[in-house]
């Protein structure tokens, strides 16, 4: 996998890309949680896509991009700053459109993306998706700064899957991204009490148009599958997956089927 940083509006994005570079570009957006970082997310899916060309950033204030400190603190205004950037580095690549792979938080960037920016879109995939108005639980999330610790983020990986067993790895390398303290204020500051981020309801999802794959794991107990559930029912042109005996990560516990399903959505004609 190759990285670069590219300035994005005020912001500079730490982009890894992996793949065939003369490909279809998608781009790959992580969600939230202390120490989330694109190539953690999807590094064990993007082998299933080695045919396209995968553009995995760091999200503003996330792992190598910028933490800006003159954000307001509260979801609403880290959630815009990050969607300008995501939009600027776009630009910045003279890419005119992607197909968009979210998860979570990233879903939920990917919707607005979709809302703002629908010329710049081709086909969406929506990951454990945020964003609808199915509540998600975020208290592990907020609590791991308590006693941040490589146990706490163990407990707080483990409860995202359905096994509850989380990979040595993968727990070593993201508690090593939390622990960074520009890491550790840029998740707190997004995450304090503010004016929330919007809301994809009945009132907005019926005007957008792609198509879109919503896949979810059934024992989610961070987004529940209604999440998805919503999408499909709200969405004019949106297929449905469920995955039995998998969570919240479900890239991380089905990456062969997730990948093959993901594989066969981009490549089919609309």
């Amino acid at each position: 996998m190759r990285t670069t940083d590219l300035a994005t509006g005020p912001d500079t994005t730490h982009l890894a890309t992996a793949g065939d570079g003369r490909g279809e570009p998608v781009l790959f957006l992580h969600g939230t949680g202390p120490g989330a970082t694109g190539t953690l997310s999807f590094a064990s899916l993007l082998p299933a896509l080695g045919e396209y060309r995968c553009l995995v950033p760091d999200l503003v204030g996330f792992g190598g991009s910028s933490h800006p400190q003159d954000v307001d603190a509260g979801p609403a205004p880290w959630f815009a700053r990050r969607v300008v950037a995501v939009v600027a580095l776009l630009d910045a690549l003279g890419l005119e459109r992607v197909h968009v792979v979210g998860h979570s938080y990233g879903a939920r960037v990917a919707l607005e993306l979709v809302r703002r920016a629908p010329e710049r879109v081709g086909r969406v995939v929506l990951l454990a998706a945020g964003g609808t108005p199915v509540t998600a639980r975020l208290a592990t999330l907020t609590d791991f700064y308590r006693t941040p610790d490589e146990a706490a983020m163990r407990a707080l990986v483990g409860a995202q899957l359905s096994r509850g067993t989380a990979p040595h790895d993968y727990v070593r390398e993201r508690f090593a991204v939390a622990a960074r303290p520009e890491v550790r204020r840029s998740f707190q500051a997004a995450m304090a009490v503010g004016e929330p981020m919007p809301v994809y309801d009945e009132t907005v999802l019926p005007d957008m148009t792609h198509r879109v794959l919503a896949a979810h794991g059934k024992d989610d107990a961070t987004i529940g599958a209604a999440a998805s559930l919503y999408l499909a029912q709200h969405l004019p042109n949106a297929d449905l997956a469920l995955f039995a005996g998998c969570g919240h990560l479900l890239q991380l516990e089905v990456p062969t089927r997730l990948g093959s399903l993901v594989r066969e959505f981009l490549a089919t004609s609309s």
